[in-house]
């Protein structure tokens, strides 16, 4: 099949698709290139976000049109979808009255996915949710059939519409735009709470990721060993002070891919480093917005480490951690760039 540029209505649906990532990113729900998103055209395609291409900068043909009326899902317009784009594609065929779907690496349902098992829903989250429980859907590599099969048993088994992904993040199916930022926003609250509830700990979080806190030093810029301008952001979080001695394990694949295997108070090919003698976290990047997205991707990852320890879940192995960290760096990164 021949690669067609988008129509009008399409290129029109690609700017809801953006205006979407926008109003996500301003709520603190996205960050960057981090997540996808997609929509339906018509009963037989859909409309994705690209891989690796930042919100800020998408313009509606950056979007990749899917044709679903085969039993394998094709691409039908120029441009590389998403590589969660086969679970996507099946969510559409499952569920014909769904519209649009989100898939967000929010700071508090990635965190709670550590618990390792499905919530009970009270009425109003019940409500919100359409669905009894707060399902879980299994670990594995992102990306990957694994990761697609165990959504698609969670889906069949479960008929939600919101669902956790451990260790990745939160897979959110609606009839419309308003409902998926509601659906949303709604999970980030319930989250919050569970968090608090799990761990004893205030659901905080920095309410920018660009922001600093008060005792927090500015950013420093400087060249690396190979000449190359780096800039170093540093973090006081509270949540990441219990770290600092002991190193922070990998529970996030993101944290993997983006901040490295543990982290230490040695740097190695890492993007942060621990300070136990300073009380802080370095974090490292390209540039300032990089180095911030490495320190929002790390306190996160401390905020999964704590509900990882009530429930006792253990990191992820460490040839994966590897595995994904240099995935990022050789591939990933690169079509970020």
């Amino acid at each position: 099949m021949s690669l067609e540029k988008l129509n009008q209505n399409e290129l029109k649906l690609g700017e809801e698709i953006i205006d979407l990532a926008h109003v996500l990113t301003a709520k603190g729900l996205v960050v960057r290139t981090w997540g996808n998103f997609s929509r339906r055209v018509d009963s037989q395609s859909i409309l994705i976000t690209p891989s690796g291409k930042a919100y800020d900068t998408m313009c509606p043909d950056d979007l990749v049109k899917i044709d679903l009326s085969g039993e394998n899902a094709e691409i039908v317009s120029p441009g590389k979808p998403s590589s969660e784009m086969p679970m996507h594609a099946l969510s559409y065929k499952l569920y014909p009255d769904v519209n649009v779907i989100i898939h967000t690496h929010q700071v508090f349902a990635s965190a709670i996915s550590l618990y390792g098992r499905s919530f009970p829903l009270t009425a109003e989250y019940a409500a919100g949710f359409a669905s009894d429980n707060l399902e879980l859907s299994p670990y594995n590599l992102p990306g990957t059939s694994m990761l697609h099969k165990n959504m698609r048993t969670t889906m069949e088994e479960s008929g939600a519409k919101v669902i956790l992904m451990e260790r990745h993040g939160a897979f959110i199916l609606a009839s419309n735009i308003e409902e998926a930022i509601a659906r949303a926003e709604l999970l980030e609250k319930f989250s919050r709470e569970k968090f608090a509830e799990l761990t004893g700990k205030e659901p905080d979080r920095r309410s920018d990721i660009h922001l600093n806190f008060a005792d927090e030093e500015p950013a420093d810029h400087y060249k690396d060993a190979q000449g190359r301008e780096e800039v170093c952001v540093y973090s006081r979080d509270p949540l990441i002070q219990d770290f600092l001695k002991s190193g922070l394990s990998t529970y996030l694949d993101d944290f993997a891919q983006i901040c490295g295997p543990k982290i230490k108070n040695r740097r190695k090919n890492n993007s942060a480093v621990l300070d136990p003698v300073q009380g802080l976290a370095r974090c490292y990047g390209r540039d300032e917005a990089d180095a911030c997205n490495v320190r929002a991707v790390l306190e996160k990852n401390a905020r999964a480490a704590h509900v990882a320890g009530i429930s006792r879940q253990k990191p992820i192995a460490g040839w994966e951690a590897r595995l994904m960290r240099f995935i990022y760096r050789t591939k990933y990164s690169k079509v970020a760039e």
